[in-house]
Parts: structure tokens; sequence; C-alpha cells
């Protein structure tokens, strides 16, 4: 894909990129300055599709700040690992969830020689080896903050709320192994709801940006609990937004939409089709009330384009029909000084809903 040139020095921008299982976002907040939210791998290069798409428009090394796993969901951190390697002047930052004996013990414990060795345990795990520091994060934790030239930039964690911290604990221990001999625990971890994702709000002084990561809705845990917090309220209003939990309803909820955006904000988010598909179609009714624009990164969870009488034979001796090629894709919004709306771009398989 020709991605163009890099922002200019006083251009935002924010770049969503996901298939139909994986998801990684970068933004550029000023002055050259990036940050990377999470990780995905482009099939054609098996690398991490940020990385290709930063070198695509010559952004150079240095100008990656921050790194950060919003949380240790396979389809947000494949190639994380790479990614913290080919940036190392990059502070890398995680959910503070892990940073509990419980939490480390079970990346330990479930990141030995696996089949994939993609999944997220083994990624974090791998950069918690690697790296001298790691930045752990919470509610108001400010993650990046500047004021050079004439922009400013300030990101701050949203979430985890303080009431995730035990209950993620608590729902840890049920994997935590008695006694692994030392052997690789190959089972994959189903916590959910998600507790421990770091949800991201990014004040540009003229502007704001809301990345709501994976994070569903419930009245301790999530959305719920965070915009019930009266110094939410106090947050720049956001006119972008990267929709939660790949648009389901779970990761939604009416107050986000009220207190944290702008009226009619321009809206991204990555599907998700393993298991149940997101979003369904009901999602999309709903987004599409909410924001002014809506776009998904890969057409990945929509019906086969076929004609009505085809799919419906195929319908007739299948259960779950889908496109076997989903497609890769990434849907770019760009904001100058200025400037009264987003410019938005589609590439590869993105496309408004």
């Amino acid at each position: 894909m020709d991605y163009g040139v890099a922002p200019a020095q006083d251009e935002i921008e924010v770049s969503v990129f996901g298939p139909g299982f994986g998801e990684s976002i970068a933004v550029h907040m000023g002055d050259g300055a990036w940050l990377l939210v999470d990780s995905c791998i482009e099939a054609g290069t098996r690398k991490p599709a940020t990385q290709n798409y930063l070198h695509a428009i010559n952004v150079p090394q240095s100008g990656v700040k921050v790194i950060l796993a919003s949380h240790w969901h396979d389809d947000h951190v494949r190639g994380i690992s790479e990614l913290a390697r080919a940036y190392p002047e990059a502070e890398f930052h995680m959910s503070d969830t892990f940073n509990r004996e419980e939490a480390l013990a079970l990346l330990a414990a479930h990141s030995g020689r696996v089949v994939n060795s993609s999944r997220g345990t083994q990624e974090l795990y791998t950069v918690i080896q690697e790296r001298s520091n790691v930045f752990y994060v919470k509610k108001r934790s400010i993650i990046f903050e500047s004021a050079a030239g004439q922009s400013f930039a300030r990101v701050t964690a949203l979430s985890p709320v303080p009431f995730a911290f035990q209950q993620f604990v608590n729902d840890l221990a049920q994997f935590l192994p008695a006694a692994s001999g030392g052997n690789p625990i190959n089972n994959v971890v189903p916590l959910k709801p998600n507790l421990e994702a770091v949800a991201v709000h990014i004040d540009l002084g003229h502007d704001a940006i809301l990345l709501g990561s994976d994070l569903e809705n419930h009245v301790k845990f999530g959305w719920q609990a965070v915009v019930a917090d009266s110094w939410v309220a106090t947050r720049k209003k956001a006119t972008a937004l990267k929709v939660a939990h790949h648009g389901s309803a779970t990761g939604d909820h009416p107050s986000v939409w009220t207190t944290l955006l702008d009226n009619g904000p321009v809206a991204a988010l990555t599907p998700y089709n393993r298991g149940s598909k997101l979003p369904t179609q009901q999602d999309v009714i709903r987004l599409k009330t909410q924001a002014s624009e809506a776009f998904i990164s890969s057409d990945a969870s929509r019906r086969p384009q076929l004609p009505a009488t085809q799919l419906k034979r195929l319908q007739d001796m299948a259960k779950n029909i889908q496109p076997v090629n989903n497609g890769f894709g990434c849907v770019r919004m760009r904001r100058r000084t200025g400037e009264t709306s987003w410019r938005v771009e589609c590439f590869g398989n993105a496309r408004p809903l």
C-alpha cells in the first residue's frame, strides 16, 4: 500500500490498522512525536503493521516516544516484542494490573515454548525480560507529555480503575499452576470481562483523541466506573475515537459519548472474526447514529458479497460462511491546526461502515 508522506509537524494523525484478527494504532501527536498502541502482524511481511507503516512514510526511529500495550489479548500484542526492539529509545508502558506478583507469575508460567509464538503472555513476558524499564499505568497516569515548539500533547490513562486490580488478581488465581514442573502451559487464559485494558485520552490543546482499547462496560471496573469520576468530566472532549472492543455493545456506555466525546466524532474500529463476529449489524447501526462518520479497518466481519440466491444455497449447506481472504487495511485520520474537521483515508480493505 502506498501511504504517501508523513504528516506535517503541526498535523495530528490517528491510524488504525487491522485485519480480521488484530489491532494496532499509530498516533502522531505533533512535532514528529509518535505513540504506538498495541501491535498486529501484517501478513505480507510478517512484521508489525505500525513498524511497516512508519518505515514507509520515513519516520525516524527516534520519532517513536512511547509504545503502549493496552492489554494482553493476542489480537492486540502480536509482534509487540519485535516492535519494542525496533524502537529501543521509546518508553514501554503496560497496564499496572501486571505489576503484581501473581500476574508476573502467570506471564512466566504461560510464556514458555508454545505452538503459537505470538500469544500475548509470551509477547509481554519477553518485553519485561528484555527491557531494563517497563512503565506500569493506571487511571490518571500520564503516559506522555510534551510542549515542544508550538504543539502540546498529554496522554493520560483512563483505566484500569482501582477496583479492577484486586478483581484481576482474584481471577488470575484460577489459572496459576500449583506446580508446572518446568513445562510450559499451553492453554489460553480466558479472563472476561476485560478489566485490565488501558483506555487512553490524548489532549492536544486544540483537540483531543479517545482510544477505547478493549475496555468493557462494568459498574465497578469498566466504562461506567471511568465516567463516574468527576475528574474524567474535566478532560477535553475528543473529536476522534478508536471505538472500544471492536464496536461491541459490551464496550459501549452512553455516558462515554456525552462525557468524553464531542458531538458527532469521527470513529474508527477494527473487526474481530474469531468466534462471535464483531461488530454485529446492530453494532454498526448504533455506531452510525452516534458518530458523524465511522470506518472499519477491514470488512472481515461482514457477510460474503454474493448474490442472494447463491448465498442462500450456501447457507443451506453450512452454518458459518465467511470470506477466505478477509484482507488487511488501515483507516487514517489527519487534522491540521486550524482545520475544522478530520480528513479520513482508507487503505487496503478499510472502508466506511
